[in-house]
């Protein structure tokens, strides 16, 4: 078998023309606003991330902070719900970037993913916050029940 230059006879079609055109960069000029949306969403679900998981952090601190078993306090709940914010969040935002870029890859628009993506972050860490709420309830009003 050997290899030779394609014959200049043989013209591919014209939409086959247009999208080895179109093909040499994953931001072609006219899909520019959609990339640029993709990404800032992309990077606002990551700042996102990073911020929950620094007060997911300090609030576990100062949550256990006096908790013991002597109080008969128990910071499962409070685990439960940071893992649930944060866990659920950065799960979400990576398959997010992964359909992302496989949207920019069959040159489709991606801009609904990131923003589907990023709303589902944002559920992910109103429910962990829900959840570290309760734990916190339960133990305040565990806390105060012994105390009275």
């Amino acid at each position: 078998m050997t290899w030779s230059a394609p014959d200049p006879a043989r013209r591919p079609d014209a939409a086959a023309d247009a999208w080895a055109r179109g093909g040499s960069t994953l931001f072609p000029p006219g899909k520019l606003a959609d990339r640029i949306s993709t990404v800032l969403l992309l990077v606002f679900g990551a700042v996102l991330t990073v911020v929950t998981t620094i007060v997911a952090v300090v609030a576990i601190a100062s949550a256990t902070a006096s908790c013991d078993a002597a109080a008969g306090c128990t910071p499962g709940g409070w685990f439960g719900g940071a893992a649930i914010a944060v866990g659920g969040a950065f799960v979400i935002g990576v398959a997010t970037v992964v359909l992302a870029i496989g949207a920019w890859v069959r040159r489709r628009t991606s801009w609904w993913i990131a923003a589907v993506g990023f709303v589902l972050a944002i559920v992910c860490i109103t429910i962990g916050g829900v959840v570290f709420v309760q734990a916190s309830d339960g133990a305040a009003a565990g806390s105060s029940s012994t105390v009275a």
